[in-house]
């Protein structure tokens, strides 16, 4: 069998799989931002559809101020999640400011969860299925920053090693 030559063996690579990441990072920030738009459109066919589980006049705007503040959420965490991928695609791992963007990360998922599991309980119920995967998420990410900051701390010692 011939050997393919190194450089075309390897067509996919880190660098493209972060600026793809990024890229998709990106789209979805927009997206998120097109849905926040039109919140109250989406909310008044909820209503309109007997879709909520609770009935009255306040539902609607609970529901935009839940919707508004799970938007506001998201954009944070995409936000730190395209900064993250940058630092990474800069060859900046090991950094403090890699570690603290993990942790706003996380912090977002688990906030997420927290507004979502109760409000799906109580008014839609597809809010409790996201929340359940934003605390498992927020669990995932946790972990990651942790390994993190184990890494950054032995890097510290090895370049304080003489």
């Amino acid at each position: 069998m011939p050997k393919q030559d190194q450089t075309n063996s390897h067509f996919w690579d880190d660098r493209k799989s972060i600026a793809l990441t990024r890229v998709i990072t990106v789209a979805i920030f927009f997206v998120c931002i097109a849905v926040a738009v039109m919140g109250p459109a989406i909310v008044d066919w909820l209503i309109a559809r007997g879709r909520v589980g609770v009935q009255g006049p306040a539902v609607r705007w609970v529901m935009l101020g839940l919707g508004y503040l799970l938007a506001a959420l998201a954009l944070w965490m995409l936000w730190n999640l395209f900064r993250f991928l940058t630092r990474l695609e800069q060859g900046q791992v090991f950094v403090p400011q890699t570690v603290e963007a993990l942790r706003r990360i996380s912090r977002c998922c688990a906030a997420a969860a927290v507004i979502c599991i109760p409000s799906g309980a109580v008014l839609y119920f597809p809010f409790a299925c996201m929340g359940i995967a934003a605390g498992f998420m927020a669990l995932i990410v946790q972990v990651v920053k942790h390994a993190f900051e184990q890494a950054l701390k032995m890097k510290d010692e090895l370049d304080f090693t003489i």
